[in-house]
């Protein structure tokens, strides 16, 4: 039942006019050519105003498409080449050996590039080029979003004492949440038999005998003049994590933050978010006082969230680059023509 649903609420960034939105969301699209370190730029100009709107958002949801297989292509098996002798980032691994940042970077690299990658199989019909479900792409996005802000978060600082902190954050962090997740697995049931009981007590006791991970992390960092209490508090909170990325790297349109809160609220069954986030088709009922809604995705909000993934991500390997001192590592785009809307002058 949908009583008033056409004035359901609204984000900020849905408040600005159809032409703003049009404007703003082609800087990131720009971004996909007009690259920094990369040889000249072409010369463009914008005409996408001219263009139905909605055959120039297919139009663009086509084309992130085409950059993500570009993506892919680009990173083949992984990214090599981020612990280059003389480096930054072979400087930080030899600093906080065993505990490598380089490995945690192309981690990430290789979570935010599945997650694309699976965002293609999900959006690219083979019949009829692009299919949107209403809700699934929005948690996939979710991941490709975290994980490039993530990488940013490690390797974006110039100073290597805050990168190499923040890497040994990660790592206490991890060794956390596994422990905690043994646990939850190691405890009694209403259901196990004796046998199972003590099996679990033994296990339980082992885990309580091992050495503990987080207590190695902290060694290495007090060893290498880390600050040890920074350290051991593990990663902050995403919001406070998305804070800080964007004090590095401010996103187009809105902070990062607001993206990937607008985005959590469709990861998970948020009735409200949903409602914002798709194009409501009412239609009368027998009943007077109430309407049938049809939810269909809005497909705007589906490009927003592929835009603020693809751009970091981009920026991760802009970043990555340039710490490990491997041009080779940035990922050029040339390969893809220019973004819709846009034409040579």
């Amino acid at each position: 039942m949908v009583r008033g649903a056409g004035a359901a609420w609204r984000p900020a960034l849905r408040a600005q006019t159809d032409t703003d939105r049009r404007r703003e969301s082609a800087i990131v699209g720009i971004e996909s050519f007009r690259r920094s370190g990369v040889g000249p730029q072409p010369q463009v100009e914008w005409f996408g105003d001219s263009v139905e709107p909605t055959v120039l958002t297919r139009q663009r949801l086509a084309y992130r498409l085409e950059m993500i297989g570009s993506l892919r292509k680009h990173l083949g098996e992984g990214v090599g080449g981020l612990a280059v002798a003389g480096s930054e980032m072979r400087a930080d691994d030899d600093a906080i050996a065993p505990y490598q940042l380089s490995h945690q970077v192309s981690h990430m690299i290789a979570v935010a590039s599945d997650a694309l990658g699976t965002l293609e199989l999900i959006l690219r019909d083979p019949t009829e080029g692009i299919r949107i479900p209403l809700f699934g792409v929005y948690p996939v996005a979710r991941q490709a979003l975290e994980a490039g802000a993530y990488g940013i978060w490690i390797v974006a600082p110039d100073n290597p004492t805050l990168r190499r902190t923040r890497a040994l954050r990660t790592q206490v962090q991890e060794s956390r949440e596994e422990t905690s997740l043994i646990a939850e697995f190691l405890k009694d049931r209403s259901a196990d038999n004796k046998k199972l009981k003590k099996h679990k007590a033994r296990e339980r006791q082992k885990q309580g005998q091992s050495e503990r991970r987080a207590d190695k992390i902290a060694a290495v960092a007090t060893a290498v003049g880390l600050p040890t209490a920074e350290v051991k508090k593990g990663v902050p909170s995403m919001r406070t994590l998305l804070d800080e990325v964007d004090a590095h790297r401010p996103a187009p349109i809105a902070t990062t933050r607001a993206i990937w809160q607008y985005v959590s609220g469709l990861a998970h069954p948020s009735l409200l978010r949903a409602i914002q986030a798709s194009d409501l088709d009412l239609s009368d009922t027998p009943d007077p006082q109430v309407q049938h809604a049809r939810m269909t995705a809005k497909e705007d909000m589906v490009l927003l969230a592929l835009d603020v993934a693809l751009t970091l991500v981009g920026d991760l390997l802009d970043t990555a680059a340039v710490r490990a001192n491997n041009p080779a590592v940035r990922w050029r785009r040339d390969d893809i023509g220019l973004p819709p809307g846009w034409r040579r002058r």
